[in-house]
C-alpha cells in the first residue's frame, strides 16, 4: 500500500467512526423528539378534558345541577392550579422547540 492509500484508508476508517457517532446521535435526539411529540399530544388531550369540564362548570353557573354537575370546591382548585402550571411548561417546552428552527 502506498503512502497516500495508507492516508487515505485512515481517512476513511476515522469518517466511518464519525458516521457512526453521528448516527447513534441522530437516533438519540429522535427519540427525544418523539417523546416531545407524545408529551404534546398528551398535553392536548389534557386540554380536551379541561376544556370539557369548563363547559359543564359554566353550564353549571349558567342552568344549575339540572344540566350539569357542580364540580366540587377541590376539583375546581385541582384543575386551576394544573392550569397555571401546564401554562409555565407550554411556554418552556414551546420556547425549546422553537429554538431548534435556527438548525435547519
Amino acid at each position: 500500500m502506498t503512502e497516500t492509500n495508507v492516508e487515505a484508508h485512515k481517512d476513511h476508517l476515522r469518517y466511518e467512526q464519525d458516521h457512526l457517532k453521528w448516527s447513534a446521535d441522530h437516533m438519540r435526539a429522535l427519540a427525544i423528539l418523539k417523546r416531545v411529540e407524545a408529551h404534546i399530544f398528551t398535553h392536548e388531550a389534557e386540554i380536551a378534558a379541561h376544556r370539557a369540564e369548563i363547559a359543564s362548570h359554566e353550564e353549571t353557573i349558567e342552568h344549575g345541577d339540572a344540566h350539569a354537575p357542580t364540580p366540587s370546591e377541590g376539583k375546581h382548585r385541582k384543575m386551576g392550579h394544573t392550569h397555571a402550571a401546564s401554562g409555565q411548561n407550554h411556554d418552556r417546552l414551546l420556547t425549546a422547540i422553537a429554538d431548534l428552527e435556527k438548525f435547519l
